[in-house]
């Protein structure tokens, strides 16, 4: 991710309030960018959907907005990541107040993760990969983590068509941004880790995917 803690300024405090705010949050990625963040909250049910004893990975996690998910009760494991501090320090805020004390909140590169091979079940990479100075190899790193025929859930801002606000907006390598990739490059990527699609949809610069790991070329999603 950027160097320093970008999310440490007032901008990090707003961002986290309207993640918080789904409401909120789909009225503003409506005007300012032009697309449906909906998809975004309704991929945090693989979280409930994962069995009961999975290890889940959040990365990155931020302030935790898909702790909203996680059954306070529920057994496994549950790995927050980031590199800011100060998104940490909310994400450690919001697991106590809905009193999920098990989450284990660690600063960490999505390139390094702090897991065996093959241990998680579920990853979820939300609004992750475009942040990332090597999103290529924090893929890659999220297929070591993950078990065979592991679930990857994810979103993310994209490079490339025609709409006026991501060509104003998307400049790589500004403020949170790292290299950012166009959606034939993260496609690109999933598959050079050994993903296979189970679904994708795209909402002006924002990309949605659902994948597995090693999963039957023959249900994959072009």
């Amino acid at each position: 991710m950027v160097a320093g803690d970008y999310y440490g300024s007032a901008f990090g405090a707003i961002f986290s309030a309207y993640m918080e705010r789904p409401r909120l949050n789909r009225v503003l990625a409506r005007v300012i960018w032009g697309s449906d963040v909906r998809p975004y909250y309704e991929s945090m049910r693989a979280i409930a959907e994962a069995p009961r004893e999975s290890t889940i990975v959040d990365c990155p996690c931020g302030a935790g907005p898909a702790f909203r998910s996680l059954d306070p009760g529920r057994p496994g494991r549950y790995v927050a990541a980031d590199l800011s501090p100060s998104m940490l320090r909310r994400a450690s805020s919001r697991a106590f107040k809905r009193d999920l004390g098990k989450i284990e909140v660690v600063r960490a590169s999505a390139t390094d993760l702090p897991l065996e091979a093959g241990e998680a079940n579920l990853y979820m990479s939300l609004w992750g990969l475009h942040c990332f100075d090597d999103p290529r190899t924090a893929l890659a790193e999220a297929a070591r983590v993950l078990e065979p025929d592991g679930r990857l859930v994810g979103c993310c801002f994209v490079l490339g068509g025609n709409g006026l606000r991501s060509r104003l907006l998307l400049h790589p390598g500004r403020g949170d941004l790292g290299p950012i990739g166009s959606e034939n490059d993260i496609l690109g990527w999933l598959r050079e880790s050994g993903f296979e699609l189970s679904s994708r949809h795209r909402s002006g610069a924002m990309l949605y995917f659902d994948a597995r790991l090693g999963g039957d070329p023959a249900s994959a999603v072009p």
